[in-house]
């Protein structure tokens, strides 16, 4: 179900967790393999530099984040651990279990959770968060179960839009902009 702009943000200003999903909303959802020199396969992908700000002044802000991906990359762990990121799970498909999981540890309740997915395993979360977000490339039934879809598209600053709205509803906005004035 869609909510009005204003619900959003009343949603967004109680929020103290902000959980993601990595393929397809942080990156584009294009994964590279090369093989190097020993033969090894290596994976590269691409994080959105806003999207990267945008996460790591949700945790300076005192937010806490968390990305939980079906996926393993040591590229995903080391840019996660960069950017201050407290809850990191990759080959998880099991994603409302996980969720359940920082749930326990942080003593959050759902209408805390904001939760940013693009496909379908994050439908299980989707529906047990306060405010589930779908970035605008997401697969349509993730769209339909997201309570607002966001202008920009996975791995091109969705997150960052989500990061902006939350920053704002409660109030932290301003305390961003001052460092760059």
């Amino acid at each position: 179900m869609k909510l009005s702009e204003k619900a959003v943000r009343a949603r967004a200003a109680k929020a103290r967790l902000v959980l993601t999903d990595v393929d397809g909303v942080l990156t584009a959802g294009t994964i590279y393999h090369l093989v190097d020199t020993a033969g090894e396969l290596v994976e590269f992908k691409g994080i959105h530099a806003q999207d990267s700000i945008g996460m790591a002044w949700l945790a300076e802000s005192g937010l806490v984040t968390g990305v939980i991906s079906g996926r393993v990359s040591k590229g995903t762990e080391a840019r996660m651990r960069i950017l201050k990121v407290k809850h990191i799970y990759q080959h998880r498909l099991d994603k409302a279990a996980v969720l359940a999981e920082i749930m326990a540890a942080e003593k959050a309740s759902a209408d805390q959770i904001v939760y940013i997915g693009d496909d379908l395993p994050d439908l299980a979360i989707m529906s047990r968060v306060d405010l589930a977000v779908a970035p605008a490339n997401a697969r349509p039934e993730v769209r339909a179960a997201a309570h607002w879809v966001t202008k920009a598209r996975g791995g091109d600053g969705a997150f960052r839009e989500v990061a902006e709205v939350i920053l704002k509803s409660q109030g932290l906005w301003d305390k961003i902009l001052e460092r760059y004035r």
